[in-house]
């Protein structure tokens, strides 16, 4: 019988002969054979089994499998797949490369082939690494081993095409994308060693946030001074293109080392314009219907005055709840393109910016550029009918002395006010407790609301955040909330009463991960963020105070105080109320003031707004309303200019003090509360103060009740004017027709003392009431009246009787 067995596997096989019946008869031979069948698994049944032959792989991959770069002595490792297998690795040049059993590569020799541990080095030179199982045999990697390098430098190789500018790549349309061939060179001290490095590995470094400003490409076949591999690739050169407009720095390595990086840029953006789809650039203003998009079209060029494409800019909108807007940075004839949308009624401008660091990124300082001018859309509903917004009411200073002097109880709630449908009547929803009272309420662009606090009361209080659902506070930011951001990211905040008067800046500051930064600024009162939300200028007394996203914190001395600040809606200018009886314009892009800009006023302005139209701005100087109209605007890189003219109107009120002013979102008309000088304490005007801004026309709207109006805010639509006022109630006012429609009352449990909206605070609304008769019985009175104003009385309140024909019964008395 004739028996196979294969008793290692993957080995060499043995074959056992045994004839049972003469050659080996003796008792060991049969003990031998017997105790083997019993250990292997293929002995069995006394069958023959057969196995067949290892498969040879049909590839041997290597890893690394490009050139490595090897300084004298140092080691690199290589593996071989498929790894079940057994691969033996090969130097073609032991004296320069030794490779152990293991793959373990020496720049020079190991003191081991079984147990590598020691690497001696060699000498300076190239080898090539294989490794190779059942006789496949994997491609080489070339080794190169050099002396330590001790610099690499690069430099742009000479002799190439002239490109547009000598100091950056243009992507344009025509000439672009351009490029650049820079060449390394490794050395050993003052000697050049780049023919024995090998391989160069090239990087760029970017701005953060930003996209790469320039591609790489090792070249095929390279200038003079090229160093070719086995491919005709050049080691030491590599090709950097124009991509996105920026600065950005490139270095090579080899061998672990690398290089100091020089700066490469993608040419930077000069100037942008934008028009509809096939419009023209000159008409910048539309009327569409709600439900409809625009397509806007971007036109950018830049240093190199080429037209460039595929630009990351920035699309914003100055109302998205009416005008909504989204960009495409992948065209190939435009610069960028937007789409608007138009989901509400309303008015916005809209832009589209170079702002760092997505676009003319690692410029510093940061160079946003924006754009020749900004494109107005007016959204009117197609049905006619304006939806009926949700508003809100909030208590007001209850800790505030001036508002609540007798220290009446005070609990903080906001209330929602809101309609059914557009026909039906507006009512009141149950109140929403806050942890604290505010002084000041902001909504974003989202509908979040940013309550204000008056003091941080030792780490007790801080802002508010009301989600449409629940309240939040920020305890780490106390203070009147000043501005938010465009793109909502961004809330600055001043504390002026705490003994450490400062101004926070709260990033992301609905969400978890919001960042509170302090800066040392004290008393603050106005701020207001660029279009792009890039940056933000703070007036504090006589200083402006510049905050950055990119760039630290400036202060621009003013020579005097500025009330308020506003930005062109185009972006690139910013203007401010004062100092004195000036408007003074500056240049967003460097914060520089343009002198032939400056305007002068009556008397000093207070407040000052931007027209939706993106080429009006409205400044109050009581008596009078200021227009300044931008006649021409060119902005290009940093030196952009403005020309303004300046009209004056009186708006027959006398010298008063503004405390709201509301633009209407079609630029139509302003609205404007203020007080008088008389007092202390000082009076409000009895009426809201209506500007018509087409034709230059002052009027006035009183409310019902005769009640005197505290705070305002306005419906995205324009179309109602919600006014909180002195007599408890908001009122509802029809701004086509200035009629009082509706006083919205509270009917549920409160003290009066807390509602009303915006700031100034409500104050306590007074009851007056006509004694018609009065009895006494011992020591009590009892007085029959008649209401004539305010809440009705109640128990345990105090009431004041004066002018009785019997002056003992005039006094203070409880009820």
């Amino acid at each position: 019988m004739t028996l196979y067995t294969e008793c290692f596997p993957g080995q060499a096989r043995h074959s056992f002969v045994k004839d049972l019946m003469g050659k080996f008869r003796s008792a060991l031979s049969a003990f031998i054979l017997v105790i083997g069948c019993a250990l292997l698994p293929s002995c069995g049944g006394g069958n023959p089994t057969t196995v067949a032959p290892p498969v040879a792989p049909t590839s041997v991959t290597i890893k690394p499998s490009t050139s490595v770069s090897l300084e004298l002595g140092k080691t690199q490792a290589f593996t071989a797949t498929p790894a079940t297998e057994r691969f033996s690795f090969q130097s073609s040049n032991p004296s320069v490369v030794t490779i152990a059993n293991n793959g373990q590569a020496c720049a020079g020799t190991w003191n081991s082939l079984t147990a590598p541990q020691v690497c001696t080095p060699g000498s300076i030179g190239t080898a090539e690494i294989t490794a190779s199982t059942l006789g496949v045999t994997s491609t080489p990697v070339t080794i190169y081993v050099h002396a330590p390098i001790t610099n690499i430098t690069v430099s742009r190789v000479a002799g190439q095409p002239q490109t547009l500018s000598d100091s950056c790549l243009s992507r344009g349309e025509k000439h672009g994308p351009e490029s650049w061939l820079f060449q390394a060179n490794a050395f050993n001290g003052n000697t050049d060693i780049t023919s024995q490095v090998g391989p160069f590995t090239w990087q760029q470094i970017n701005p953060a946030a930003a996209a790469n400003i320039v591609t790489l490409a090792t070249p095929p076949t390279g200038a003079p001074g090229c160093l070719l591999n086995a491919q005709g690739q050049c080691l030491n050169q590599e090709t950097v293109t124009a991509s996105i407009p920026g600065v950005s720095q490139i270095f090579a390595s080899a061998s672990g080392f690398s290089g100091q990086p020089i700066t490469v840029e993608t040419c930077r953006v000069q100037s942008i314009s934008i028009a509809a789809a096939g419009d023209t650039e000159t008409h910048t203003s539309f009327l569409v219907n709600t439900g409809t998009s625009t397509t806007l079209n971007a036109t950018v060029t830049d240093i190199a005055g080429q037209h460039i494409t595929g630009v990351p800019l920035n699309w914003s909108s100055s109302n998205p709840v009416s005008v909504g807007v989204s960009g495409s940075n992948t065209g190939a004839i435009f610069g960028s393109v937007g789409t608007v949308s138009s989901p509400t009624a309303g008015a916005a401008t809209v832009i589209a910016s170079c702002t760092p660091p997505t676009c003319n990124a690692g410029i510093k300082p940061s160079l946003p550029i924006y754009p020749q001018a900004a494109i107005n859309f007016q959204v009117q509903n197609q049905s006619g009918t304006a939806a009926s917004p949700t508003v809100y009411a909030s208590t007001t200073a209850c800790t505030d002395p001036a508002a609540n002097p007798s220290g009446a109880s005070c609990t903080p709630t906001l209330v929602a006010i809101a309609a059914s449908s557009a026909t039906s009547p507006f009512n009141a929803s149950a109140p929403i407790a806050l942890p604290a009272s505010p002084d000041s309420l902001l909504f974003d662009s989202s509908g979040k609301a940013y309550f204000g606090v008056d003091s941080g009361r030792f780490g007790q209080q801080g802002i508010m955040i009301f989600d449409g659902s629940s309240v939040s506070p920020v305890i780490s930011a106390p203070g009147k909330v000043l501005a938010i951001s465009p793109d909502q990211s961004s809330v600055i905040i001043s504390d002026t009463r705490d003994s450490s008067n400062q101004v926070f800046v709260c990033t992301n500051c609905s969400a978890g991960t919001r960042t509170v930064t302090s800066f040392p600024i004290s008393g603050a009162t106005a701020a207001a963020f660029s279009p792009d939300s890039l940056k933000a200028y703070i007036l504090a007394g006589s200083n402006l105070y510049v905050y950055s996203k990119l760039d630290p914190l400036q202060t621009i001395q003013l020579g005097g105080t500025a009330n308020d600040v506003t930005f062109h809606p185009e972006g690139g200018f910013a203007y401010l109320a004062g100092p004195s009886t000036s408007i003074n314009a500056y240049r967003v892009c460097d914060n520089s003031p343009i002198s032939s800009a400056t305007l002068t006023t009556a008397s000093s302005p207070v407040m000052i707004r931007a027209l939706p139209d993106g080429t009006t701005l409205l400044a109050l100087d009581p008596p009078n309303v200021e227009l300044i109209n931008l006649t021409s605007l060119t902005s290009v890189l940093c030196n952009g200019t403005v020309t303004n003219t300046i009209s004056s109107v009186n708006l027959g009120q006398g010298v008063f003090t503004p405390t709201k002013l509301i633009i209407a979102p079609n630029g139509s008309a302003a609205y404007i509360l203020g007080e008088t000088q008389a007092g202390p304490p000082p009076s409000r005007l009895p009426f809201i103060i209506v500007f018509n801004i087409s034709t230059q026309t002052p009027s006035a709207i009183s409310l019902a009740n005769s009640a005197t109006p505290l705070s305002m805010t306005l419906s995205p639509a324009g179309n109602l004017l919600f006014v909180g006022a002195d007599d408890g109630a908001v009122h509802v006012i029809e701004t086509a027709t200035g009629s009082d429609t509706q006083q919205v009352t509270f009917p549920f449990p409160t003290n009066e003392l807390c509602f009303g909206p915006g700031k100034p605070a409500t104050q306590v609304p007074l009851s007056q009431i006509k004694v018609v008769a009065a009895s006494q019985n011992g020591g009590s009175t009892t007085y029959s009246y008649a209401q004539l104003s305010g809440p009705p009385l109640k128990v345990g309140e105090s009431i004041t009787v004066s002018s009785m024909s019997d002056g003992g019964n005039n006094g203070t008395f409880t009820i």
